[in-house]
């Protein structure tokens, strides 16, 4: 089992390094396959909207997302965080996030791998938006094993060694679902089958050149019929 840590914040000492570095010391120690990867520490460029990836499956840009592809695609599951930054994620997390999203959600490369998303806030919001990106749901359609959401600053400060136990089972489920393939609930397929069949209907068969890749690979999975 080969398990990407994906970290998107810049603080190397914060508490969501601290969360991940307790994940990927417990999942070490039960045997599975660990990689980390610091999204500030990366160079990643901003997307320039040129779609040429959509169309051949390439990118142009010449940075670190080549190897971050690649890492994800050979990964059977996530580990995700990045604390709420103005009622969002971090910046360096969205620049991330841009480029993924044409190069492996389109396509749908990571569909049903499972993630386990964690975020958190120095007082309240940004809940709901950061589980929808860190847990890479939409266009990508994860499976989400588990989302964790911590209030960290008010009224006292958390430290990431009193989640232990919350962040352990969270781990333990994440193994779980990768091991056993969990299907999603009834409503998530029906909602994800919705969701292929606007695109399908609305924006690949409008469009066959622009979406060349991404309809080569949505005929591979049986996703065009």
């Amino acid at each position: 089992m080969r398990i990407l840590i994906i970290n998107g914040n810049v603080k190397t000492d914060g508490f969501i390094a601290g969360a991940l570095n307790l994940i990927q010391d417990h999942l070490i120690a039960k045997g599975v396959q660990v990689s980390s990867l610091w999204l500030a520490d990366a160079e990643i460029q901003d997307c320039r909207g040129c779609f040429n990836c959509l169309k051949t499956g390439a990118c142009i840009l010449n940075d670190d997302m080549k190897e971050i592809t690649t890492r994800m695609l050979d990964a059977d599951g996530f580990v995700i965080g990045s604390p709420v930054r103005n009622g969002s994620t971090s910046a360096c997390y969205k620049r991330f996030y841009e480029r993924i999203t044409y190069r492996l959600g389109f396509p749908l490369l990571i569909a049903g791998k499972y993630t386990l998303a964690i975020s958190s806030v120095g007082f309240m919001g940004g809940k709901s938006i950061n589980r929808k990106f860190l847990g890479l749901q939409d266009v990508f359609q994860t499976k989400l094993s588990d989302f964790l959401f911590f209030k960290v600053g008010l009224p006292t400060k958390l430290e990431p060694a009193q989640v232990e136990d919350q962040l352990v089972r969270s781990a333990d489920r994440l193994m779980r679902n990768i091991q056993s393939g969990k299907q999603r609930p009834v409503f998530n397929r029906i909602a994800t089958a919705l969701e292929r069949f606007m695109i399908r209907r609305f924006m690949l068969m409008k469009s066959p050149d622009q979406y060349a890749f991404v309809i080569k690979c949505w005929r591979e999975k049986g996703y065009m019929k």
